[in-house]
């Protein structure tokens, strides 16, 4: 049986922040990927690649999903490994 003890809220660690609307989307695809499918992902207007793959790398991270991405110096691709 664990030990179980009621603490202040101020001092439990602070909760997991919810998944933004845009991460929610990006896990959801990602998860709805069928094995022979890769994510394009085409970064807004005057956003880059490297910021693009790198909040795939927070989402995913954050998500516990291991995924390989690479761009083609347009648009960026996401493959979702299993485990």
């Amino acid at each position: 049986m664990p030990t179980i003890v009621a603490i202040k809220a101020a001092d439990a660690p602070q909760a997991p922040k919810k998944l933004s609307k845009v991460a929610e989307q990006m896990v959801n695809a990602l998860n709805g990927l069928k094995r022979d499918e890769v994510l394009k992902l085409t970064p807004d207007e005057g956003k880059s690649l490297r910021g693009l793959k790198t909040s795939v790398g927070r989402i995913t991270s954050s998500a516990k999903i291991t995924v390989t991405s690479w761009d083609d110096g347009t648009h960026v691709y996401v493959q979702k490994f299993d485990k």
